[in-house]
């Protein structure tokens, strides 16, 4: 069991239910590890109503990733592998779910319906397996580069400023790419803009799903997005968009050539860009997969008469259960307040109910006080070195409408349904993750100040509270409220 009194890796909480976080959970362990021969840690996965929070020991997290890195990363026929296992299982689930577009789902008999989300699941559940090494990765290679960096700089505030900028991903995201496409698409007129809008939407309508829930965005939606949107701030958006490699790349060259990296070292920095934007590819075909996964549910929901919200408390092999006309509402009606899974090699065990609720109890029974300073990690400094502004907590996308224009974002960790609410954010500050997490690689794609893993920002600070934010030294001050 995952002991509560030693410092704790906690990953959320975010918007989920069983279903959802299962397929990346259940080949976290097994199936990673008939692959490469190590999995994640013993993890305990707390589901209380509509959020979910990862808990692991973080010793054992850093050790894994330690282990990972050196022996798969590192080594570069382990590496060749690994990449070429990720292409292969990512293919696999792309051509099934180019097959489902061809289908009719409501024309599926039960069997056929029940064999098809099988197919997908156990391809779905392949993609994860090599997916959630993602992490392990990014954490072990970050380690690396910033212990490489250490010795040429005696000041904190530079070693961060230099980590930052190397660790800056040479692609532009998914949701820039998204954003740029449409930006391009706001220059055009009559019919040609809305046929491609039509394409745009064809393309990135899964843009904001997450764990919790799919939509499906049309061509109004993306045409609203650039309804007010003037032709000359169109023109300059895209003009940055255009010259951001060239410009990340010279950020990254000026530190190799200033600091006399050798080759070993510069290859450390090359690994981490391919695991940052590996992660970030991760990201969009989860999303895309999330839609088929909706659209499954829905099936099953008007078949059954069981809500899509209910199913999602299920595991992927009692869906197939449903499907094969199993009745599971009673397991549903029990699982739907809070629900536990610890996991680990060979192991899951789910708990519901009053032994749910005092492991749930166990592990949040630490009051946090209200801190005058916190301190987290650098993720992008941007041409602020310092900033000033209102803090609103926001722990869900759903709450994203309270966070005003410049404000700061304060949240526990962000996925890309918050790309819309940090756009217009003047600052960002999270509770976990590290240089290469989601928030700092969407902030220094958009030049926004971000401290990242300060442990306990959003128990430290309330809506409306005044912060500081020294952007090279990672710490933020609560100056009023």
């Amino acid at each position: 069991m995952v002991n509560p009194e030693v410092e704790l890796f906690k990953w959320g909480p975010i918007d989920s239910a069983l279903l959802p976080l299962a397929y990346t959970m259940v080949p976290s362990f097994d199936v990673m590890h008939k692959l490469f021969g190590i999995c994640w840690p013993e993890s305990l996965v707390i589901y209380d109503r509509d959020k979910a929070i990862w808990i692991i020991e973080d010793q054992k997290v850093a050790a894994t990733s330690r282990e990972f890195t050196e022996k798969i990363i590192l080594e570069e026929n382990q590496r060749d592998q690994y990449y070429k296992v990720w292409n292969q299982n990512v293919e696999i689930l792309n051509k099934i779910q180019r097959q489902i577009e061809n289908l009719n789902l409501n024309k599926l008999t039960n069997k056929k319906l029940e064999e098809t989300f099988k197919n997908w699941g156990q391809a779905y559940l392949g993609f994860w397996a090599v997916g959630m090494t993602a992490e392990l990765v990014n954490y072990g290679l970050e380690e690396k580069v910033k212990n490489l960096l250490r010795p040429y700089f005696t000041d904190e505030r530079d070693l961060n400023e230099a980590f930052a900028t190397l660790a800056t991903p040479t692609e532009i995201s998914f949701y820039k790419e998204e954003e740029a496409d449409l930006m391009s698409i706001a220059l055009l007129s009559g019919n040609q803009k809305e046929k491609a809008l039509e394409a745009h939407a064809n393309q990135f309508f899964w843009i904001y799903n997450n764990y919790f829930e799919a939509k499906i965005l049309d061509k109004k939606y993306f045409a609203d997005q650039i309804k007010h949107i003037k032709p000359n701030d169109t023109k300059e958006f895209l003009k940055e968009v255009n010259n951001y490699k060239t410009k990340v790349k010279q950020g990254i060259a000026k530190y190799i050539s200033e600091l006399k990296l050798n080759k070993k070292q510069i290859k450390l920095i090359e690994l981490l860009d391919q695991a940052i934007i590996f992660q970030d590819v991760r990201k969009k075909y989860n999303l895309i997969a999330t839609h088929y996964l909706e659209q499954f549910l829905k099936e099953l929901s008007k078949r059954y008469d069981i809500s899509v919200r209910d199913l999602k408390w299920l595991l992927p092999e009692e869906i197939e259960k449903v499907a094969n006309g199993e009745d599971l509402r009673d397991l549903i009606e029990k699982r739907k307040h809070i629900t536990t899974a610890l996991c680990s090699l060979g192991k899951l065990e789910i708990s519901i109910q009053n032994k749910a609720s005092k492991i749930n109890q166990e592990f949040n029974k630490a009051e946090f006080e209200k801190s005058v300073n916190l301190q987290g990690t650098v993720a992008c400094t941007s041409t602020n070195r310092y900033f000033r502004g209102i803090a609103k907590v926001v722990l869900s996308p759903r709450e994203g409408e309270k966070l005003q224009k410049d404000e700061i974002l304060v949240t526990t960790m962000t996925t890309p349904d918050y790309v819309a609410i940090i756009k217009r954010s003047g600052a960002i500050i999270t509770d976990i993750g590290g240089v290469t997490c989601h928030a700092a690689v969407v902030a220094r794609e958009f030049g926004i100040p971000c401290i990242v893993g300060t442990g306990n920002a959003t128990k430290s600070i309330k809506d409306g509270d005044i912060l500081e934010l020294h952007n090279l030294r990672g710490t933020v001050k609560i100056t009023s409220t």
